[in-house]
């Protein structure tokens, strides 16, 4: 049976025999196909392990940073405290002084009060003694008449209220004593999550990268089918750089001026602010009450309610283009690459290095990928959240690149300055297309944001700030 069984297979077609395919097992695809997925794990494993280490020590550096904002109310508190202190003790020295000139300006008047009826006593004994019965009865009549006003003197005293009897009283503001009761905690302590900054890499995306190159783009008919007309132009010249709040106001960014404008949706000033550096290059907005400014070397987070500087970071060369994401600031540095600072601890690190970064550079997120222009190198980079590098575009209809923006497709919209346009890129980088131009009003632009929300883009022409709306 089993001979038989065996010469009955070897005459079937098609079917390999067990020798035939282990010959060629340490060839096959399989096993490379095994060893790219044993490779592509260890590499996610070692960004994951580098991700965690580096979330620890970022918690590390929270917990110090809220502690130092504990010390830091809690010294405002005392301050505060001291300060109501000295005008209480104030209040109280002046009440004193009030009431000591007062009582002393009437012991004054009661001491002559007193010398003249001693006086007066001096008079009725001599009288008595010395004077004849017409001197008396004259003598008389005139101390009787002195008598009367210091009687009357006596009487207003009592009359007036100066003799009254005075204190000083001390009541505790309400409020005060309302937080001794009512304030039982000096705040709160909670844990939030965000959107992992690793992104796992397989041998599935490799493939899909490979078969994405051979097939044209589904975003070219996006951006052909993009068009902007102009809405608003606003007479702010030398302006730089340019953002959206998350409730549609627009921050615009005044180089020369040195000042910080922020504008309703219909364009009209709402507010604005002076700031002592010299020439800001680019803002941010981080939520509706605050925003980042990039100087030459330092970035301060300005509370735009109270015009303050709620805290400062320092950068190791000069800053550029700036973004914010997920509690943490993207910025492009001269000369080093993509910085990113987590604002509430400042711990800062190099996310994408880049030593060929030059000035008037700007950056922009969107989903998870990080976009940034270098100027001097005609270039548009697109990279991870983890800074590896995926495409990068470079050809004459892009000059001299500044601001960078996207919208909800990924489409990006690219200030190209040394032609005077805005350029329109799909999302992989592949297409592009020129979508305004000089006879748009686009004149040497800097700055540019685009807002989602809205479908309105913002260019920070030096000429003039214009705003578009999608048609």
């Amino acid at each position: 049976m089993a001979s038989s069984s065996t010469s009955n297979h070897a005459e079937c077609v098609g079917i390999l025999s067990l020798e035939n395919v282990i010959q060629t097992a340490k060839t096959s695809v399989l096993l490379k196909s095994l060893d790219e997925n044993l490779k592509y794990i260890k590499i996610n494993a070692e960004k994951v392990v580098k991700d965690r280490k580096q979330n620890l020590e970022e918690i590390q550096n929270q917990r110090q940073q809220i502690c130092d904002e504990i010390k830091k109310v809690r010294n405002k508190i005392n301050a505060h405290l001291d300060g109501l202190e000295q005008l209480i003790h104030q209040d109280l020295y002046s009440a004193e002084e009030k009431v000591k000139a007062q009582i002393e300006d009437l012991l004054r008047k009661l001491a002559e009060h007193t010398e003249n009826i001693d006086i007066l006593q001096t008079n009725m004994s001599a009288i008595k003694e010395y004077a004849s019965d017409l001197q008396a009865f004259l003598g008389s009549k005139m101390i009787e008449t002195e008598i009367k006003k210091h009687e009357i003197l006596m009487q207003s005293l009592f009359e007036d209220g100066s003799s009254q009897k005075i204190n000083l009283n001390y009541n505790i503001e309400d409020k005060l004593s309302d937080v001794l009761s009512t304030v039982t905690s000096f705040g709160s302590i909670s844990v939030e999550s965000s959107s992992p900054l690793v992104v796992l890499q397989t041998e599935n995306d490799k493939q899909a990268q490979i078969i994405t190159i051979h097939h044209a783009s589904p975003t070219t008919t996006n951006i052909n089918d993009i068009n902007m007309t102009l809405e608003n132009k606003f007479g702010f010249t030398g302006v730089r750089g340019c953002s959206f709040s998350s409730t549609g106001d627009i921050c615009l960014l005044g180089y020369e001026q040195q000042r910080l404008l922020i504008l309703n949706k219909d364009g009209t000033l709402k507010n604005f602010i002076s700031l002592s550096n010299s020439y800001p290059l680019d803002v941010t907005c981080i939520d509706d009450k605050t925003v980042a400014v990039t100087f030459s070397n330092q970035i301060p987070i300005i509370n735009i309610l109270t015009k303050s500087i709620e805290s400062t970071i320092k950068t190791t060369s000069n800053c550029f283009g700036i973004c914010y994401r997920d509690g943490h600031l993207l910025y492009c540095n001269t000369g080093l690459g993509i910085q990113k600072v987590n604002v509430l601890d400042n711990c800062s690190s190099t996310l994408v290095k880049d030593e060929t970064l030059t000035n008037w550079s700007f950056i922009t997120t969107s989903k998870d990928k990080i976009f940034y222009t270098n100027s001097s190198h005609h270039t548009v980079t697109c990279c991870s959240l983890t800074g590896e590098k995926m495409w990068e575009y470079k050809d004459q209809l892009v000059r001299s690149p500044r601001g960078i923006s996207i919208d909800k497709d990924s489409n990006v919209y690219i200030a190209s300055s040394g032609n005077d346009s805005i350029i329109v890129l799909s999302s992989d980088g592949k297409h592009a297309r020129k979508l305004l131009g000089k006879e748009d009003g686009i004149n040497n632009p800097f700055g540019l944001e685009f807002d989602v929300k809205n479908e309105k883009i913002i260019v920070a022409n030096v000429s003039g700030p214009i705003l578009y709306g999608r048609c």
